[in-house]
């Protein structure tokens, strides 16, 4: 059972891909199941309390059948207090482990089946950039596909940087033959991922450096597929080259996500946006005038420690004007 964003999503599809490999299928009650894994978010609180309460309720389950295996993985994981909690109040859990070992999960798993108590492997370190994962993608149609890894914007809201670590961006070879491998077998969609897709690229060697925009261009020469989108930007490094590609390619979805957040200059410097109202305004424009029929999406908080009604205003006044699909 997956929690969270498109990364945790697919994240699941490789687990997926690799309980496959193992012999397992899917069972659709947890009463049936001999193995069940929650992947975790850490962005939303409401998120962690359902964990918990799921958790609560195998006990249930595993006191009904004693064979069961309970693993919990994700970015909850990368809390140590979190796993600390798990430990003390949760002690039917078998598997515990990050957002930076996925790729080990056989190996926990075949450990975990071995031992009496609960197993716990988390990395505080950012994971290597891991090829060759398969995928049980849930659509035949469309796939989900990572490009980069991590984050290091640091929003004061924001605990991503802390449970996925810093900005690893793949090589665009590996990218485009994972692309090439999906067309091959049916996808006509794929929606590129990254924490901050507008800094791809920083990350990589010399011979392998190229922008997110320059990347979208060698996407979009893949014969026979149809779509492509991508989330997240940031205002703050979105690029005039990305707004051509976007304006000039029939294959990249005229949608964008650009999350506002707060539409007051102050509130959004105590983000650590570091963008202002103006400027975000100004990105807008530029881009609805290269791409009038734009699709437009957007993240918002509403109360952030310290924000007044004037503060709030401001974020209304933008979304009067922005207009947001």
């Amino acid at each position: 059972q997956t929690f969270g964003c498109q990364m945790n999503e697919h994240d699941s599809e490789k687990l997926g891909a690799m309980l496959n490999a193992m012999g397992y299928e899917p069972s659709l009650m947890a009463d049936n199941a001999d193995l069940i894994i929650y992947n975790t978010c850490a962005v939303r609180e409401n998120a962690e309390l359902k964990v918990y309460g799921n958790l609560g309720h195998l006990k249930l389950i595993k006191r009904r059948n004693p064979n069961l295996k309970i693993a919990v993985c994700g970015c909850m994981m990368q809390q140590p207090a979190i796993v600390k909690e798990i430990k003390a109040k949760y002690k039917h859990v078998d598997l515990v482990f990050g957002t930076h070992n996925l790729y080990k999960f056989p190996e926990l798993l075949s450990e975990s089946m071995s031992s009496d108590s609960i197993l716990i492997d988390v990395w505080d370190v950012d994971g290597e950039v891991v090829e060759g994962l398969r995928s049980d993608r849930k659509f035949e149609l469309k796939a989900f596909v990572n490009i980069m890894y991590g984050c290091n914007n640091f929003c004061t809201y924001c605990i991503v940087p802390y449970t996925r670590g810093r900005e690893r961006s793949r090589r665009p070879e590996d990218i485009l033959n994972e692309i090439k491998e999906l067309v091959a077998n049916g996808t006509k969609e794929v929606t590129l991922l990254g924490q901050n897709v507008d800094s791809y690229g920083k990350t990589l060697e010399e011979e392998d450096r190229m922008t997110f925009a320059e990347l979208l261009r060698a996407v979009n020469e893949i014969d026979g597929l149809e779509r492509i989108r991508f989330m997240t930007s940031h205002p703050k490094d979105l690029s005039d080259e990305l707004i051509e590609v976007m304006k000039n390619s029939k294959k990249i979805c005229k949608h964008l996500h650009l999350p506002l957040q707060s539409g007051s200059s102050d509130i959004l410097q105590k983000m650590n946006r570091r963008y202002d109202k103006e400027k975000y305004l100004n990105l807008v424009e530029k881009i609805r005038t290269a791409i009038p029929d734009i699709s437009l999406t957007t993240d918002i908080i509403v109360g952030f420690p310290g924000e007044t009604e004037e503060d709030f205003l401001e974020t209304v006044d933008v979304v009067k004007k922005v207009r947001y699909d």
